[in-house]
């Protein structure tokens, strides 16, 4: 087999860090829920969860946090993850397009399979 074309057995692979496209939406959707800004307090109100704004923008900060500290990556990566599901599920209910939360989702998972193919591994 010809070693440039498996990726997923190379420890290194440049593909691991596909997981930082959907970090950084995070982190730019999660700034604006911190200092209060009117398009996304707005955006919260449409979902009903305009009281929430801050707390929620303090809990994907936190959650992008864990994920971002290699000690943690494993758990950050749940809580990402589960974020991201309360993200699609909040848009699905307010009749919004969930596809841009799929993407991260998927991109989450395909980032995270690169980084660390032993996280998927099941033990028998």
């Amino acid at each position: 087999m010809n070693k440039s074309l498996d990726v997923m057995n190379d420890k290194k692979s440049k593909w691991r860090f596909i997981w930082v496209i959907p970090i950084l939406l995070l982190i730019i959707t999660a700034v604006p829920k911190v200092i209060g800004m009117s398009f996304m307090v707005n955006n919260m109100e449409a979902a009903g969860m305009a009281h929430m704004t801050f707390l929620v923008g303090i809990i994907e900060l936190l959650c992008v946090l864990v994920f971002l500290i290699p000690k943690t990556r494993n758990i950050g990566f749940l809580l990402v993850v589960a974020y991201t599901g309360g993200i699609i599920a909040a848009e699905w209910v307010a009749h919004k397009p969930v596809i841009p939360g799929i993407v991260v989702m998927v991109l989450l998972w395909i980032g995270m399979r690169f980084e660390n193919p032993t996280f998927f591994k099941m033990n028998t």
